[in-house]
């Protein structure tokens, strides 16, 4: 099973989370469960989540998308549109 990186920018980056998930489809969908998550709480606390970002990375050190407060806010789950690396294989982080 893939291992996948999961990096939380909430003001200050938080450590980053492994996980191990079946798929990139599976990846981004729980980065957004817990972006959302994250979000809640932070408002709860009496944060300002809009400059917030979630990054998931591939096991290789690939980015598979990034998700920021309005990619989990302004449009129904469907339809939204991710910000996913323009080229796949170009972005790398450690």
């Amino acid at each position: 099973m893939p291992k996948y990186r999961f990096e939380f920018i909430e003001g200050m980056s938080q450590p980053a989370i492994f996980a191990d998930m079946a798929d990139r489809d599976e990846a981004i969908k729980e980065a957004k469960r817990a972006a959302k998550e994250a979000m809640l709480d932070g408002i709860i606390d009496g944060a300002d989540p809009t400059s917030w970002v979630t990054k998931v990375y591939d096991e290789a050190g690939y980015l598979v998308v990034t998700l920021g407060f309005q990619d989990l806010v302004a449009a129904p789950e469907d339809s939204q549109r991710l910000k996913e690396a323009d080229e796949p294989g170009v972005m790398r982080s450690g």
